[in-house]
């Protein structure tokens, strides 16, 4: 039982990183078996459209990066967490080439879209902002929980918090961390029974 998380953020150890941590500590708490991924670390290219992934489950996408690894990892979890700070109303363009570069996982085979991916997931959202504003992150959040559904991955919840602005407040935030582990541990217990 695994569970993989993206982190949107450049910061590897910033507030979206914290959360994302301590889900994954609860998920561990809970018996899985955790990832985390962070494509602003790695050499992620921009989807080319060229369509050659549609043609059948199997064929995958052409570009060949980093974002193999990401793709191995969500193909064998059963849960997904995708973080991500709000910069400018929305995720960052870091995790919005990751979603975009999802679309591999989808097929045209036999002329109808259909997802290529086997089975049922559940999974978590993480987002943060320094705004004080509490409705973005809340309706960016939304977003990433369609992303989720559209893979066949049913959101359990999400932390979705304003007033982070330095490094080290999610830190400083009981409140949050005990949230974030909780879902993780909801997470492992969701993904064991999807196994």
């Amino acid at each position: 039982m695994e569970v993989v998380a993206i982190s949107g953020s450049p910061r590897p150890k910033g507030n979206t990183a914290t959360l994302i941590e301590a889900l994954l500590e609860g998920a561990r708490e809970g018996g899985a078996k955790t990832t985390r991924f962070d494509p602003a670390q790695m050499r992620i290219e921009d989807c080319t459209a060229g369509d050659e992934c549609l043609v059948s489950p199997e064929a995958g996408c052409r570009i060949a990066d980093d974002m193999q690894q990401i793709y191995d990892g969500l193909r064998r979890a059963q849960a997904w967490v995708f973080g991500s700070p709000v910069y400018h109303a929305h995720v960052t363009g870091t995790l919005k080439r990751v979603i975009d570069r999802t679309y591999a996982f989808y097929t045209t085979e036999g002329g109808e879209w259909r997802l290529g991916l086997e089975g049922r997931r559940c999974g978590a959202v993480i987002v943060v902002q320094a705004d004080s504003e509490e409705e973005t992150p809340r309706r960016v959040a939304e977003y990433l929980e369609q992303i989720l559904r559209a893979y066949n991955v049913d959101p359990l919840g999400c932390v979705a918090a304003s007033n982070l602005a330095e490094p080290g407040d999610a830190a400083a935030r009981p409140d949050l961390l005990d949230r974030a582990r909780e879902l993780g541990r909801e997470l492992a217990g969701e993904a064991a029974a999807l196994r």
